[in-house]
Formats: C-alpha cells, structure tokens, sequence
C-alpha cells in the first residue's frame, strides 16, 4: 500500500516537471517568432499561490547571487509596474515578452503598440476571467465583451451627455462647497488640521454620484433635505435607517466600498459566516446596499411605465428604461430581444440594469474621488501651482460664487487651463490603473507593427499595457532635469507646467519651460481671452488614465468636469497647506523666521511625497489605509506656501 501511494506521488511529481518544462519550452518557442526581446521566469506575476506567497519569498531570492536572478526577478513583482516605476523598463524595452510555465505575458510601455492594442478590440480583448468578480449584481458593460458588450455600451452611454454634464458641474460645486464648510469647522476659520481629506473626498464623490445618478441627496454636517427631492428617495438622505434596513444609504454604499474587495473575492455564504468585524460590516453593507438597488429599481421601473422623467443624470433611470417604457406593458421576456414591432430596441435584464448601475458607482465613484484627493496633496506640495490655480480661477470666475457659474462658457476655460493641467499631470503619475489587461486572441496570432517593422504576439498572450511606465517614457513627454531628486528628468515629479504650451504662429506647439515667473501674466494656459494657448497633446497610446479606444471609459467628461468643478470651488478663496503638527505646535509655528517655516514645511513635503509612493494598487492605486494630513486655510491666511517656490 505504501509503495503504491509512493509510486504515485513519484508519478504526479514527475508529470508536474514534464508539464512545467514543456510548457516552458512551447512558450519559449513562440516568443522567439514573435521577433520581440523576451525573458524567461520560473512563475507568472499573477500565479495564484505567487500572490500569496511572493512578499516572503521576493526577499529570499534577492540574497541569491544577482547573475542568478537580475534578468527576471523584477518581473515576478505583480505591482512591479508602480513599485519599480520606470527602471525595469531601461533595462528590459518598452515592449518585450515574459514567459513562464504557464504561459506568456506581454509588457507594454510603447504608444505606438498601446494605440493598436486599444484599437483593434476584436483582436485583442479583455481578459473577462478578471472581471467575472465585478459581476455581483449582474453582467455589466465593464465585465462584457463582444455582442454583449455592444449592447451594455448603447444603453448605458446615452446619459453621458453635455446636457447632463450641466448638472454634475452644478452638483460637483454644491458638494464641493459643502467640503470645504466641514473642512473649515464650526466657526469657519479653517487652519484646522484634517487627517480625514480621503474619506471626505470619497463622500464627496459619493454624494454627487448619488445625487445625479439616483437622486437621492446626501447630507454633509449641518445640512437639510432639500424640499424639491422627491418624496419617494428622500428617505435615503435620512440619517436613521428606514424599515427594513440596518444601515443607512450613505452608510451601506460607503462600507460596501470599503469592504468591496471581501465582497468580491468571498461567496455570500462564507462572507455571512465569518466571525470578523469587517467580513461582518462587509455581509451586513452588501445585503442593505442590494435591498436599496431593488427598490430603487423597482421605483424606476414605476416611472418608467407612467411616464415620467427622473430628475438629474439619472443613472440607473436610462438603464430601466431600455427595458421597460411607456409602450411597455410587461416586463420583456428576453433580455436583449426586442418584441415584435420593437427591432431597434435593446433590452436589460434587471439584473443587468442593476450591474451596471453599481459599476459606474465604482468606477466613477473610488477614481474620481482619488483624483481629487491627490490633486490636493500635490497642489499642498507644490506652492507653485496652486498659486497659478488660484489666479487662474480668478481670471475665469472673479469673486462669482460658485452657484452662478456657467457651464457652458466656463468648462472649457478650466480644462484648457493650469487647472487641466493639474488633473492630467496628478493622472499621469498616478493613474486609476497600473496596468490595463489585456490579451491576443487565443485561435489566433496577432501582427502589431512598429517603427515600419512587423513582430507578431503569440496566440493565448496576457497583455498588460503599463500606464504607469509608458506616462514616464522620456520618448513622449516635455521633460527637464528633476529640481525635487538628482534624476536625470522630471517625470517622476509633479509639474503640471509640462502640459501648458502656447501655439506660435506657425502652429507649432511651444512648450513651457516652467522657469517663467508665477506673476507673468501669461503662464502658457487658457485663460478664455486667447485661443492661441491650449494643453499639450500627448502622442496616441501614450495617455490612457481613462484607457483608449472603443473600450475607453464612458465616464471620462465626468469626471473631468467633476475634478475642474470641485478644484475652482475650493481655490477661488481657499489654499491648502501641508499640516506640521508632527514637527511644530501652532504656537512655536508663530515665533518661526521664514527659513525655520521654510525647513518645517521640507520635512512635511518629504514625508508627504513618500507616502504618495506607498500608495497600492487594490482595485484602483489609493493609500490603503494612510492618510496626508493637511488644513484649508483662506486665501491671505497662509503659514507657509506663500513663502515657497
């Protein structure tokens, strides 16, 4: 009996070796015809028991001799594309193959590639494996692809409009306004120091998502219901659960986002049964969560057959809508089948209407509110261009409070300005994902060409275009030596000036040297008086914060429009500085010189700067946990940024 179970043990070993070195040796072979460098490592980043196990075992292979492991260690790293940032990419190309026994993964830090990748979607699809998770309501545009994804994208980007842009930029001011009111405290002073700014700029986004996607209005400290909310969601605003629940809307959405990673990867079952905290709070916010999406649905369904119109954006009204109408009697009997006399129509299912509404409060909700909440941090960083942002809305809106500013004639203004600027340098270096996935069809090689050269990507190939490593490229941005390290370019660093240029009068781009003074009075942005200034264009594939191509995010003006509004709110007649308290007390903050200001505020600039860098990459890159700490003071009230360039 022994021998036998040791025979068979010999035997699976055995077959294990022959299957890992004949997989190696397949995937070996045809990175070899693809014409591309390629490397060979013993694992795949993103092996199961790898993830599990590679925290404790990276440090062990890093004592072995470097000739052993230099040429691949890196590269079994699986967030190695924001931990290492460019570095791995000198040493290895900007495209290049990483194969392993299980298969073949291709890297992707080159925009001409990343251009034809996103391009040609049939040709190179999502890998929807990864997505499958996301699919806790129902399939969902994000998790889709094909046919399938057709049909998600026509229903759901409709809402995606200037008109309903008009009021996210309404709604973004009033939300914003209400930030800054609990930023400033009970008597509006300000100069309060705030450790919760991420929490308060997810609530932010929250409420806005919230309200112009559901309408139902979330309350900041101090608020009331508006009496124009419909009866029927005011209850949502409530600060008691209403029958039936355990936890509030605010508070159920709030934790289920929080605790969405458990959410996702436990089956409901072992989630219920846990005996933790936060597997507890994370059942508990995703059973209440689910309650409130089918009565909301259900509510929407109703005005959708009475024909009514649901105020605002709208969400989850436009998906409903595909489904069910004024000339619709019955719930359709298949989805995404139109009924006799109905062939343009497309349909979803309620549990489709349901993924894609929670989706788009994930994707626009977490991203957006990041967005935010970095662009503070680096402005509180940078006196520079917080000081240009400042003027910049100045120009743009004078001392018009923010309920009066007009969409139309504004938005523009603001993205073409340094506050654009802002948005898209925060989004170069930290970008929602660090690596989009994607991957060659499995029946099929696929032929890419670059440079005039042809090279093909094996057939079944993991494609990971590195965002991160390609907004870092010195081949496609404006770049000087670095003035906050001794490297050799800037593009590890913060410097929105890079994106303003000014067109000469031979249309050619004119890129700010950022050594101009802060008090010319033209820095190279739109100020709504000339035309003849305007944002850097980066090349094709060499930008993709919101992804590219017919998969690029459909929430992109959103959330653009959500960040302009949000930042000119708060800068008209407010700035943020760095908290000291860690170094000085507010009273020995007073009796400072300027210089002993000036070296406090280096020692909040640096930890500020290095805790950005411990950021993860849990679902979208956030501090998880950690948090900058920071205070909103007025406008002529500053302590330190008004004395530092």
């Amino acid at each position: 009996m022994v021998s036998t179970i040791a025979i068979a043990a010999v035997a699976i070993v055995a077959y294990w070796v022959y299957a890992v070195f004949a997989g190696l040796s397949k995937h070996t072979a045809a990175a070899k015809r693809s014409g591309l460098p390629y490397i060979v490592t013993p694992i795949g980043p993103y092996n199961i028991v790898w993830l599990i196990i590679h925290k404790m075992t990276i440090p062990l292979l890093e004592k072995l001799p470097s000739a052993w492991t230099e040429p691949w260690l890196d590269f079994t790293r699986p967030d190695w594309m924001w931990d290492l940032l460019f570095e791995p990419v000198k040493k290895a190309g900007d495209i290049f193959l990483a194969v392993h026994p299980g298969g073949i993964h291709v890297w992707v830090t080159n925009a001409e590639a990343m251009h034809q990748i996103t391009s040609r979607r049939e040709a190179f699809p999502k890998p929807l494996e990864s997505y499958k998770i996301l699919e806790i309501f129902g399939h969902n545009i994000i998790s889709t692809e094909g046919a399938e994804w057709k049909r998600h994208r026509k229903v759901s980007s409709p809402g995606f409009n200037e008109k309903n842009n008009v009021l996210v930029f309404a709604e973004s001011c009033r939300q914003a306004q209400g930030m800054v009111r609990k930023w400033l405290g009970p008597n509006g002073s300000g100069n309060i120091t705030i450790k919760e700014a991420p929490t308060d700029t997810m609530r932010l986004t929250l409420h806005i998502i919230s309200s112009i996607g559901f309408g139902v209005q979330l309350l900041w400290p101090g608020e009331s219901v508006d009496r124009r909310q419909h009866t029927d969601t005011a209850i949502y605003s409530s600060n008691e659960p209403p029958e039936g629940h355990t936890m509030t809307f605010e508070k159920s959405l709030t934790i289920l986002l929080e605790r969405l990673i458990l959410v996702l990867m436990l089956p409901e079952s072992i989630l219920k049964r846990l005996p933790f905290q936060k597997t507890h709070e994370a059942y508990e916010s995703f059973v209440n969560w689910r309650q409130y999406m089918n009565e909301l649905l259900i509510q929407k369904v109703y005005e959708a057959r009475q024909g009514q119109r649901g105020e605002g954006m709208d969400i989850m009204g436009t998906l409903v809508k595909s489904s069910y109408g004024e000339s619709t009697t019955e719930r359709k009997s298949s989805p995404g089948r139109a009924e006799k006399g109905e062939s343009n129509k497309i349909t979803l299912s309620d549990s489709d209407i349901l993924g894609n509404a929670f989706v788009m409060i994930v994707a626009g909700h977490e991203t957006t509110a990041n967005a935010v909440h970095f662009s503070l941090i680096e402005l509180a960083i940078s006196p520079r261009p917080q000081r240009l942002v400042q003027k910049e809305v100045q120009t743009i809106f004078g001392d018009e409070p923010p309920e009066k500013w007009d969409y139309d004639s504004n938005i523009n203004a603001l993205l073409g300005s340094i506050v654009g600027a802002v948005m898209n340098e925060q989004l170069r270096l930290m970008p929602p994902v660090i690596a989009i996935p994607k991957s060659v069809t499995k029946s099929q090689d696929q032929v890419i060409t670059l440079d005039g050269e042809k090279y093909t990507l094996p057939a079944g190939a993991r494609i990971a275009l590195n965002t991160v490593g390609t907004h870092r490229n010195p081949k496609y941005w404006p770049t000087q030596p670095s003035k906050v390290t001794d490297a050799e370019n800037d593009l590890n660093d913060f410097r929105p000036e890079r994106w303003l240029v000014t067109i000469d009068e031979n249309g050619e781009q004119q890129i700010d040297s950022a050594t101009d003074s802060e008090n010319d009075d033209d820095f190279g942005g739109y100020t709504g008086q000339t035309s003849s200034s305007k944002l850097f264009h980066p090349v094709r594939g060499s930008y993709l914060p919101f992804s590219e191509g017919p998969r690029s995010c459909v929430g992109r003006r959103l959330a653009q429009v959500e960040v302009m509004a949000v930042l000119a709110t708060i800068f008209q007649k407010h700035s943020i500085e760095l908290a000291v308290d860690e170094w000085a007390s507010d009273e020995e903050v007073k009796r400072m010189s300027d210089d002993e200001k000036r070296a406090v505020y280096k020692k909040a600039q640096d930890k500020a700067r290095k805790t950005l860098r411990s950021a993860t990459p849990l679902i979208t890159l956030k501090l998880h946990p950690g948090f900058i700490p920071v205070r909103l003071v007025k406008k002529g009230e500053e302590r330190f940024i008004c004395l530092i360039n």
